[in-house]
């Protein structure tokens, strides 16, 4: 295959057997968080048995030098579409994949590796991966190029805070904010300092990182519930993940929770997961029924300075737009979930179909 790299599948004896292999590949410090092994292990160790996983392995000739977990699922679109599915390091299974992986790729590389997706998409082109339809969530790579295979994606701006523009100046965050958004935050600031002093307090045992989530869960869930908005804990898969995570790897530094307080009184939780100097800020609750309030703007204000302070390289805020992110964000990018398929008579029909339906919602402003 192409440079010299191929691909190939094979079963996961166990965990324990696939372990050394991929913290070794971790040791090449190329991967994200979600590609290395506190995430793949933890994720591998709590999947049901009946989900069939393989690891996909990258070899640049006998060497290994990348690595995912395929699962394979065979659906039946809308009871006509039939496609043999292969899920790179997600199952396919949405109560399995409420986890959300962002940053996905190969063990051992880096996100955006281009050799790695170009073997990837040349292999499964091939028979040797005995699928039609390959999915990759949450990717930052931009396929591009001319190619038979069908290519849907679902594009979504991402942000993140540059921690070595805040050390340049005086490591305060309004620093690299706009007037408007430094206005905004010194009045959310207030409000909080006149309900008394502010803390962005660390969990610092495991014991006291349960009960931090627990803070979490309950305040996220109490707020997505009050907008009437799916919460992040509507699969009970999402929950047992991260209390497992907690587990096995806040000992050693890549999971964080903080709890933001004013005068004593909790009014927001940070849950953060640590890798090569990245803060990927993954989840959060906040006490927010009082609109006058800003817990989330002043809890991650807090937290930037604090990582900046300690010498991260950046505050992930990861795929999603809001106001937040906007105002704090000195970088944007692009997070893609890829859907390539086969050049299938039924999948090119599919496309055709999905294409006919936006065009009628773009022509009846989204009433169709």
């Amino acid at each position: 295959m192409s440079n010299g790299l191929s691909l190939s599948l094979a079963d996961i004896s166990s965990l324990q057997a696939l372990a050394p292999l991929w913290e070794c590949l971790d040791k090449r410090g190329g991967g994200s968080f979600f590609t290395a092994w506190p995430w793949v292990g933890t994720w591998l160790a709590l999947l049901p048995p009946d989900i069939p996983v393989q690891l996909l392995r990258l070899d640049r000739g006998e060497t290994c030098c990348g690595a995912a977990v395929v699962a394979r699922r065979d659906t039946r679109r809308l009871g006509i579409i039939a496609s043999r599915g292969l899920h790179i390091n997600v199952t396919g299974d949405s109560d399995f994949d409420a986890l959300t992986i962002e940053h996905n790729g190969f063990a051992g590389l880096a996100p955006d590796d281009r050799a790695a997706w170009a073997v990837l998409t040349e292999w499964f082109a091939s028979e040797a991966a005995d699928a039609d339809e390959l999915s990759i969530p949450g990717i930052t790579y931009e396929f591009a190029g001319d190619t038979p295979l069908l290519r849907s994606v679902n594009t979504v701006p991402a942000y993140r805070v540059d921690l070595s523009r805040l050390r340049a100046s005086d490591g305060k965050i309004g620093s690299i904010l706009s007037a408007n958004a430094r206005q905004q935050l010194r009045r959310a600031m207030r409000a909080f300092e006149a309900i008394g002093p502010l803390a962005l307090e660390p969990a610092l045992s495991v014991p006291q990182a349960h009960l931090f989530f627990d803070g979490l869960k309950r305040l996220h869930m109490r707020s997505w519930t009050r907008r009437r908005r799916r919460h992040g804990f509507a699969s009970p898969f999402v929950e047992r993940f991260h209390r497992a995570l907690i587990e096995r790897e806040f000992a050693g530094g890549h999971v964080e929770l903080l709890r933001f307080t004013a005068g004593g009184r909790e009014f927001g939780y940070l849950y953060n997961l640590h890798r090569n100097g990245r803060i990927y800020s993954y989840q959060s609750g906040f006490d927010d029924e009082d609109h006058r309030l800003r817990p989330g703007y002043v809890a991650h204000a807090l937290a930037i300075e604090r990582h900046a302070a300690c010498g991260a390289a950046d505050y992930d805020f990861m795929a999603g737009s809001n106001r937040l992110k906007e105002s704090f964000a000195t970088d944007r990018y692009a997070m893609r979930w890829y859907t390539i398929q086969k050049p299938l008579l039924r999948f090119k029909a599919e496309q055709a179909a999905r294409s006919a339906k936006a065009r009628l919602l773009r022509s009846f402003g989204g009433r169709v």
